[in-house]
């Protein structure tokens, strides 16, 4: 994610959206982008629409060629983000097994619903796919968001819920009142059980307890 969620960071900006050109809000193009990293979480090759999630945001220097050899971790902007993924692809590697998780990133016109697969390959390497599985136009854009770590107002990287100060957490298309402008990107605490139990599930090479993967709902019932 690299990831504001899981994949778009932050830093680069929420991505252009893959909709038709007759306004019906569904999408055309199912993407996908996908990496390996090493063990320390360099990111040695990239795919799918990597370059063309770059530049559509902006981010001439985060294509190809300039993320490679640079760590995951600098394009995830908040700490609990990166902890989530680094505890992910931990227990991927320790268990040699695949993990499979939904998420959400949206845009300001779109909700999008993601998979993250994280694979295991030889020699301590990982395989890290992103799935845009399904997307629809919001009913009315959102107002465009950035990261302050210094905010009170926060957003879950994962699901892309919103809390105002010490508030419930709302999923976007609840909110009462505009999304806030700055936001402090951090996990929920919902998004933290589904990945603990993501990970205690492959650990203890069991099913997981809840639904973690092809589970997308009703608009508003995931987040």
């Amino acid at each position: 994610m690299l990831s504001g969620g899981i994949t778009h960071s932050p830093r680069l900006g929420q991505q252009a959206d893959p909709v038709d050109a007759h306004g019906t809000g569904r999408i055309v193009k199912f993407q996908q982008t996908y990496y390996v990293l090493d063990q320390e979480f360099r990111v040695l090759w990239v795919g799918g629409e990597w370059d063309e999630f770059a530049l559509s945001n902006g981010g001439a220097g985060a294509r190809a060629n300039e993320v490679l050899s640079t760590s995951l971790m600098t394009y995830i902007a908040d700490e609990p983000t990166r902890d989530a993924m680094s505890a992910l692809v931990s227990a991927v590697l320790d268990m040699q097994q695949p993990l499979r998780l939904d998420y959400r990133c949206d845009s300001m016109t779109m909700m999008r619903r993601f998979q993250l697969t994280v694979q295991p390959m030889r020699d301590g390497r990982v395989l890290v796919v992103h799935d845009l599985r399904d997307a629809e136009s919001f009913p009315q854009p959102l107002v465009p968001w950035q990261h302050d770590p210094d905010v009170a107002d926060e957003k879950c990287s994962f699901c892309q819920a919103v809390r105002f100060g010490n508030g419930q957490w709302t999923p976007v298309m609840l909110l009462a009142e505009p999304h806030p402008a700055r936001v402090a990107f951090c996990v929920c605490p919902d998004c933290q059980g589904r990945i603990d139990e993501a990970i205690a599930a492959l650990r203890g090479k069991r099913a997981p307890r809840r639904t973690l993967a092809n589970g997308f709902g009703p608009v508003g019932q995931n987040g």
